[in-house]
């Protein structure tokens, strides 16, 4: 891959004219008319029972994800598959034939560093080139607690959730948005979530239960609240598929921080982790968790699973 130093400009950019990758990315999340609302009460050790899979791929850059600070290994078979169901007219086998290189933090060559360094340009100006591909890390990650409370009492509580909508590709995001989750007590969660491709329900834009927790005499307890999803680490797949051609080789370019980039390779692969997924067939973003212990024995962990 190589650029020129005299930042050479197209007048205009080639980009994926796939319809299905296009819907993929800007999929608006609105609540379908009649949708069943509520934040799941589960207890201890039960799975919540909604679909959460090993592996996930999104259209853009996953809302709230990391760079990996050391490149990982190739991208995985399994990556590979999920990321061609984002667009199957951008992600082939002949492009992949094309080759691919891992670029990331400690890249030293001049080209991979301008890249980095202009890693926000590109997420906002190509977001169209842009899959997601990841490997599930954690199921239901803990968000947020109430306050503990003693035993002998009943502790009223409220979880609301709300999510903040950000659907457009300005920012390069995949379809997704914000969740705000609050509670009473010591804890509260604003964090990121993603569209991933093959979702079924939507989630409404706000939600609020209002309970109590009864803890017995010799008890002490507390509300946990999880998100419905998965935390995902993989690469993000910047595709050459679209872009103009650069010379009679099959090289192709595009334009970034004032420089004219080229490459004949078929995609650029960025590692990248922490990346929350909905889970594609849960009504709510998030679920309670009741939680309670003997008294004088340490509180409990977060852990969704497993006996309190």
């Amino acid at each position: 891959m190589h650029h020129t130093s005299t930042g050479t400009h197209h007048l205009g950019r080639t980009i994926c004219s796939s319809l299905q990758h296009a819907a993929a990315l800007h999929r608006v999340e609105t609540a379908e008319s009649g949708a069943v609302a509520g934040i799941p009460l589960v207890r201890p050790g039960i799975d919540p029972g909604y679909a959460i899979p090993s592996h996930a791929a999104a259209a853009g850059v996953p809302r709230g994800a990391q760079w990996k600070t050391v490149p990982a290994a190739e991208p995985s078979e399994e990556h590979w598959a999920e990321v061609r169901k984002v667009c199957d007219g951008c992600f082939t086998e002949d492009e992949r034939r094309r080759g691919t290189t891992v670029i990331g933090h400690r890249a030293c060559h001049p080209t991979e560093r301008l890249v980095l360094d202009h890693f926000e340009e590109l997420t906002s100006r190509y977001p169209e080139h842009l899959a997601f591909g990841g490997r599930l890390g954690t199921r239901y990650p803990w968000r947020a607690a109430t306050a503990t409370a003693a035993g002998g009492t009943r502790l009223r509580y409220s979880v609301t959730s709300e999510i903040r909508k950000a659907v457009t590709a300005s920012g390069g995001w995949a379809a997704g948005g914000t969740i705000d989750i609050t509670v009473p007590g010591h804890a509260a969660f604003t964090g990121g979530y993603t569209h991933g491709v093959g979702n079924t329900s939507p989630w409404p834009s706000s939600d609020t239960v209002h309970s109590h927790l009864l803890v017995e005499p010799g008890e002490r307890g507390r509300i946990d609240v999880h998100g419905i999803g998965g935390i995902y680490s993989g690469f993000l797949y910047f595709a050459m598929t679209g872009f103009p051609r650069h010379d009679e080789h099959g090289a192709r370019c595009f334009d970034l921080g004032g420089h004219h980039v080229w490459t004949t390779l078929g995609y650029l692969c960025f590692p990248v982790e922490d990346a929350f997924v909905k889970s594609p067939d849960a009504p709510a973003a998030v679920l309670r968790l009741r939680r309670t212990w003997p008294d004088g024995v340490p509180e409990p962990g977060p852990a969704l699973l497993g006996t309190p």
